[in-house]
């Protein structure tokens, strides 16, 4: 508009963004100009006004603020893009407006028509897709039917992400500007409003919060981000992530926020999301530098004790000098009190890998059970499966550093029936320290391999940079003794085979004969559980609390596996002996909405806590596969199954 320089301009830009009273000097801070030179401007911007349905009030000793509403306000905008500037302003938003159909809205376009629609050659707009090209780094693809945006889901998030950028910078918006309502009317113009208010209402309420820290420098960009990402999200566009579990885990602090975060933004805007979506917005929250906020030492005083304790059970149970590990210390301190906070309000997360991480890290997360299990009494709190697996993470990270287990992918066409099958054979026989994760084809392709130190195949691969065994869907005897010839010779070729007999040693220290009952009759779970707790109850192996505990148990997290065992559980502070109760029945039960036929009543005393990890370790070895629970259950006697236990 004729009268006004580019610097009132950009004043009147300022002025649209901030809704509060400022004084002159932080305008003249901002364009790093004289106040003496921003009165002046005031005024000439005072005179504009007078046309207009704005008010620029002045108050002494307080500051100056732009009235009206808010669709006055961008008609002002609109109107100060005067003729001396307009042919640089036309080109700007016409290659705004077809970037945005290009990323945004997803269209096929034709140089002609766009030539017709705005007016100009079509070497204008051959040269307006160039630009497009290079600021937003995108490829674009002809065709008979025209231009269209091409790439991974990966690359063209990154495409809109930049737009967005230079769409709020042309606009003046910058960090501080953020969270007023004006900058939320621009994105308006870009994406769907209930995206744009969830969001910037979800991020509105992290920021403020206290677990965690926001660092004020990322917050624009993570905010564009996240729009950019539930935008797409609203497309049923996913970018999938490129690290296996194992890798994922190393994150495990900034998971719940977001979980979290993902959770309450699709609440408001009615999107479907699965667990590569959460793990992508953990990603960026983690490279964004959004991590525990650190608290003072007096904080923890009250817990100091009780976390010593736990790290030390820990360390008793895995063998491993948890206490040492400085990093794992100060993480689990940081995720501890939130969650007995949450525990103590009856505050119930979600925890979308809770039957991953039961599955694939079974002895972690059972012995971290058991330690935390121990301290539920001082703490007046009681642990869910959730809290449980993502606390064994934190372990579970802290093992693969000290022990340096190695990383086996386990492929299938499809991942599931006889991937099942082929991932508890293959368990079996690695270390304990190894970590096996089962994948499709498809995802092997895709994600990054260079933490995978193994892989085994039940179908030809194409040629990878790493060491690759194909196995039969059945897994034969044969197959086995290649995966452990060949695990030999590449981790550690001087150790022997492992032997064709199991050993228990730690489950034979436990197992009594006067506790396993076979070709029991019980109609349901309850019967069954209160007739064995009877058994123990009278040969004084469990207090009177026993019962109620393993029934409460039963009631927040699930004990029933797939191979068709349940395995019942209760703190160490209500046995007096340690023994495991066996009980095989005639017909199946239904147990946590799975068909059971045998149960396992694991009863570990606080004073045997070393022989935790070793009796999980000897249990899995029997109770991980159908077959398995077969050979030494089904159809025997309680004096065979004890001497197939104890090798005599």
């Amino acid at each position: 508009m004729k009268g006004l320089n580019q610097r009132q301009k950009k004043l009147i830009h300022l002025l649209v963004q901030n809704e509060n009273y400022l004084p002159v000097a932080f305008y003249s801070e901002k364009l790093g100009k004289s106040s003496r030179t921003i009165y002046s401007d005031l005024e000439k911007i005072q005179v504009f006004l007078t046309k207009e349905s704005l008010i620029l009030e002045k108050k002494p000793r307080v500051g100056i603020q732009l009235q009206g509403t808010i669709s006055d306000k961008m008609q002002l905008l609109e109107k100060i893009k005067d003729k001396a500037t307009e042919g640089t302003v036309e080109t700007q938003e016409r290659q705004w407006q077809i970037a945005k159909r290009l990323l945004i809205d997803d269209e096929t376009v034709t140089q002609q028509k766009l030539a017709q629609q705005f007016h100009v050659s079509p070497s204008s707009i051959a040269s307006d897709l160039e630009k497009t090209i290079e600021r937003y780094r995108i490829t674009l693809i002809a065709s008979n039917r025209g231009t269209n945006v091409t790439g991974s889901e990966e690359e063209i998030q990154n495409g809109i992400f930049r737009f967005c950028e230079d769409y709020l910078d042309s606009h003046g918006v910058d960090t501080e500007d953020l969270f007023y309502e004006a900058t939320q009317e621009i994105l308006f113009q870009v994406f769907p409003p209930k995206i744009v208010k969830a969001v910037f209402a979800q991020l509105e309420i992290m920021k403020n919060q206290t677990e965690f820290y926001f660092s004020a420098h990322y917050l624009k960009s993570l905010l564009i981000r996240l729009l950019v990402f539930c935008f797409r999200l609203s497309k049923q566009k996913h970018i999938e992530e490129k690290e296996f579990l194992f890798d994922q885990i190393k994150m495990i602090d900034t998971y719940l926020i977001a979980n979290e975060l993902l959770a309450n933004i699709a609440k408001k805007t009615a999107l479907d999301y699965n667990e590569d979506d959460i793990s992508y917005i953990n990603r960026q929250l983690v490279g964004y530098g959004v991590k525990p906020a650190t608290k003072e030492p007096e904080s923890y005083e009250k817990y100091a004790v009780t976390i010593h304790k736990i790290l030390k059970s820990m360390s008793e149970i895995m063998q491993v000098d948890f206490l040492a590990d400085h990093q794992l210390a100060e993480r689990f301190t940081s995720h501890f009190i939130p969650m007995i906070y949450r525990l103590k309000m009856g505050i119930v997360i979600t925890n979308p890998l809770v039957e991953e991480i039961r599955n694939q890290y079974a002895i972690t997360f059972s012995a971290t059970w058991y330690a935390l299990a121990n301290v539920e009494e001082k703490l007046g709190v009681q642990f869910n499966d959730e809290e449980v697996a993502l606390v064994a993470m934190y372990f579970q990270v802290s093992l693969e550093k000290s022990q340096n287990g190695k990383k086996i992918l386990i492929v299938c066409p499809n991942g599931i029936g006889t991937s099942e099958l082929i991932f508890n054979k293959i368990k079996r026989i690695l270390p304990a320290q190894d970590i096996a994760e089962v994948t499709t084809v498809d995802k092997l392709y895709k994600k990054n391999l260079d933490n995978v130190d193994l892989i085994i195949t039940s179908i030809k691969l194409k040629e990878l940079n790493k060491p690759v065994i194909q196995v039969s869907t059945l897994v034969t005897q044969e197959d086995i003794i290649n995966i452990t010839s060949l695990y030999s010779n590449l981790f550690y070729s001087e150790e022997p085979d492992e032997p064709e007999i199991i050993e228990f040693p730690f489950l034979k220290e436990v197992i009594d004969l006067a506790f396993i009952h076979t070709q029991k009759c019980f109609s349901d779970k309850q019967t069954c559980l209160h007739w064995i707790i009877d058994q123990l109850e009278k040969q004084k192996i469990v207090t009177a609390e026993f019962r109620k505990e393993v029934f409460d148990r039963e009631a927040i997290g699930e004990t029933a596996l797939a191979t068709g065992i349940a395995i019942p559980h209760a703190a160490p502070q209500n046995v007096l002996q340690s023994k495991i109760a066996i009980v095989t029945l005639k017909q199946p039960i239904i147990w946590d909405q799975r068909k059971v036929q045998y149960v396992l009543l694991m009863c570990i005393a606080k004073s045997d806590r070393k022989l935790v990890r070793g009796v999980i370790t000897d249990i899995h070895k029997i109770v991980q596969s159908e077959k398995q629970l077969s050979r030494f259950f089904a159809g025997k006697a309680a004096l065979e199954i004890y001497h197939d236990i104890i090798r005599r």
